[in-house]
Order: C-alpha cells, then sequence, then structure tokens
C-alpha cells in the first residue's frame, strides 16, 4: 500500500494500492464475490474458535465436621456457649430451665384464679299426680273393637240391560249432524249381530228421512236386514238432503236400559 498524500488534490490523480479493488468497477463476477467469501469463512472459523461458557457458580460444602471434647466445668461450659452463640443455632434462655421458675408459676397462678363458689340446691316438694292406670283392652278370645253394626240401604233395583244400536258418523258429517232421537229396535240381537262393524251408505229423501240403505259389510243381506229397516225409520236434518242426500255411518251397540229410560 502507498502512503496516503500530503495534499488532497491528488487523491484522484495517484493510483489506490489495496489488496481487493472495492471501489474500483469491475467486470469479473469472480473478483466482484471473492473477497465476500474470504471475509465470511474467516468470520466463521473464529466463530468456531472462540467458545463462550457462561455458567452459574456451583459451590460445594465440604462434608467435614470438627468434634471437641470439652470438661465439665465452668470453662467448658463458657466454651459450650461461645459455640451456640457463635454457629447458626443461637442459644436462647429456657425458663423451664431455671429452677424457681415452678414455685413462681404456681404462686402466679393461684394468684389470678377465682375463687369457686360452693352451690348447694335445695330440693322443692312437687304435689303427688295420680299415674293413668294400664287398662285392659279385651279378653283373652274378645274382640278389640266393638261389633260394627252396618248401615241398611234400599236396594235399588236397576233395570235389566239391553244391547242397542247407535250412530257414529264415517265422512264429513260429524257426530252434530246426527239425530238425537233414535227409534228403538225390536229385532234379536245376538252376539253375531253385537260383533259385527257394520257401515252403511245412505241416501236421504228431501224431508231427512232414509230413502235407501246399502250395506258396506261383507255380509248376507237377511242378517243386515234388521238394521236397514231400523234405519229406514231414523229421521235427520233435512239440510243434509239438500246438501247431496248422501251419508256415510257406521252402526255399534251399546247397554242401555231396558225400560228405555236412556234411548240414546
Amino acid at each position: 500500500m502507498s502512503p496516503a498524500p500530503n495534499n488532497p488534490n491528488d487523491l484522484a490523480s495517484r493510483p489506490v494500492l489495496l489488496l481487493f479493488l472495492w471501489r474500483a468497477p469491475s467486470n469479473s463476477v469472480f473478483a466482484t464475490c471473492a473477497p465476500i467469501v474470504l471475509a465470511v469463512l474467516a468470520f466463521a472459523v473464529l466463530l468456531g474458535l472462540v467458545r463462550i461458557k457462561v455458567a452459574a457458580p456451583q459451590f460445594k460444602m465440604a462434608s467435614k465436621a470438627t468434634w471437641m471434647l470439652l470438661p465439665a466445668s465452668a470453662n467448658g461450659v463458657s466454651w459450650t456457649l461461645r459455640a451456640k452463640e457463635g454457629g447458626p443455632s443461637l442459644a436462647r434462655y429456657e425458663p423451664a430451665e431455671w429452677q424457681g421458675y415452678a414455685p413462681l408459676a404456681q404462686e402466679s397462678f393461684l394468684a389470678t384464679r377465682l375463687p369457686a363458689l360452693a352451690y348447694s340446691l335445695s330440693l322443692r316438694p312437687l304435689p303427688s299426680i295420680p299415674l293413668a292406670q294400664p287398662q285392659a283392652l279385651s279378653d283373652k278370645g274378645d274382640a278389640v273393637l266393638p261389633h260394627r253394626v252396618p248401615i241398611s240401604a234400599a236396594r235399588q233395583n236397576l233395570p235389566t240391560g239391553r244391547l242397542a244400536p247407535t250412530l257414529y258418523p264415517m265422512s264429513a258429517l260429524g257426530t252434530s249432524g246426527l239425530p238425537h232421537d233414535l227409534p228403538t229396535f225390536t229385532g234379536e240381537v245376538d252376539a253375531a249381530l253385537a260383533a259385527t262393524d257394520w257401515r252403511f251408505l245412505l241416501r236421504l229423501n228431501p224431508s231427512g228421512g232414509v230413502a235407501e240403505a246399502v250395506s258396506l259389510t261383507r255380509t248376507t243381506r237377511t242378517a243386515a236386514a234388521p238394521l236397514e229397516n231400523w234405519l229406514h225409520a231414523v229421521v235427520f236434518d233435512p239440510k243434509l238432503a239438500a246438501d247431496g242426500g248422501w251419508l256415510a255411518v257406521g252402526i255399534r251397540f251399546t247397554n242401555q236400559p231396558g225400560d228405555g229410560t236412556d234411548p240414546h
């Protein structure tokens, strides 16, 4: 490297001698990247060589002790007291170890103790009350409770029941459109007739009576004839005949009094 010139104006005219031409323009990529690569490698080598280890200091206590035998004299007691005060566990005065502690404590306790009052009670005589004597409920074999006499009520004789047909709607008629007064069924009701689910298609005349009854139940015409004759005696509302005159109803049997007190 050349020494720096004394005149600052000569810096631009004199060539600069450098190891690497950092400021001079270079047309070669290698000349530009070589200094950078060398600097990075030098920094990596220095970083790998220098190792700084920071660790907390560890204190180790020596595992040893000293055993001293002191004579049982005033000098030994003095050394023992000095050792206790110089160690981690300081010596302290224990009042219980003093010989005069027990009498002083007893005197203090008696002086502060309240005198116990002698309590004497006197019994007061109470009047004698007659006690309830046990009562014998009953002798052996007798009833404990009195005999109950049932209240005799007049027996009401109910009329003999009979099976009677009733109507229920199967179309948009509703229960309000069914007649309230039904004629009396004069035919004989046997088990087969009462157990069958009867369904009829009715055609009404202008006055509300049943002009035609067609059975929708699979059975013989003879078995359905008593119910068809009974339906011809049923009178519906004449407005139903004006709406079209065809109704679908079902018949079921219910138990009713035989004297006709419940015609429904």
